[in-house]
């Protein structure tokens, strides 16, 4: 379950008005309450497979001149797991009388992390600077990077491209990003990374930020990595939407 978690832990209108450059920023407003949707595809081959939907609701909770404070909770968490064979289901919207004996044993791992609360801080650049889960639960600090991008100080045009590292429990990823596009107070991203660590492999796939708020609209990416002989692949998309 760790290692699921670690893995775990990167618009088309009818008229298009592109702009030439613009300046990413971290623009939340206090009070501000957005919807986070997170579904990942993992495979390990002949092993088995997992596959998961998280929802999550992250309000902002303060900001000044220097951070942004956020909270963060799991709303949902529906997985299917077919491990050597064995299929393994649990849905957090039933009750225990509907979940058979596999369900109920993933509702007794992950029920937790549906209490727990995730307080993070980060700067207008969407670096997050601290992050902090209430109780204490391994593994979970890894959400609240889910949904932010590291910002280059200056601004970006189609072509321009920047690096950010990211480590979570061993495993390190340097991504690069590159700008493809920038229309309708929207840029798309192309993102490429390199896996290193407990596991080795690439990254690929693409992103979209909002303008004016920073928000992480969409992000799609495949990871393959091989970590104890292992060959993992983690499909996952990412997106984020104002309630």
């Amino acid at each position: 379950m760790k290692n699921l978690l670690v893995l775990f832990a990167l618009a088309i209108s009818v008229q298009v008005f592109a702009q030439e450059s613009a300046l990413l920023r971290v623009n939340y407003s206090e009070g501000d309450v957005y919807e986070i949707k997170m579904i990942q595809q993992q495979s390990t081959g002949i092993q088995g497979s997992t596959d998961m939907t998280i929802m999550m609701d992250m309000e902002v909770t303060e900001v000044t001149d220097e951070v942004i404070e956020a909270e963060s909770k799991i709303t949902s968490i529906v997985m299917d797991v077919n491990q050597a064979g064995m299929s393994m289901s649990y849905d957090s919207s039933k009750n225990d009388d509907e979940l058979d004996a596999t369900g109920k044993m993933l509702k007794g791992q992950l029920s937790p992390m549906m209490s727990a609360v995730i307080r993070t801080t980060m700067d207008e650049y969407g670096n997050t600077l601290s992050t902090k889960v209430v109780p204490s639960i391994p593994s979970m600090e890894q959400f609240s990077t889910a949904t932010t991008i590291d910002f280059p100080k200056q601004e970006v045009k189609v072509g321009s491209s920047w690096t950010s590292d990211n480590e979570q429990q061993g495993m390190k990823v340097k991504s690069t990003y590159t700008v493809t596009k920038i229309a309708d107070g929207i840029v798309y991203l192309d993102v490429k990374g390199e896996v290193s660590g407990t596991g080795t492999g690439s990254m690929t796939g693409s992103s979209e930020i909002e303008i004016s708020t920073g928000v992480l609209k969409n992000n799609e990416s495949e990871i393959k990595v091989t970590t104890q002989g292992i060959e993992v692949s983690v499909v996952s998309n990412v997106s984020m939407n104002k309630k």
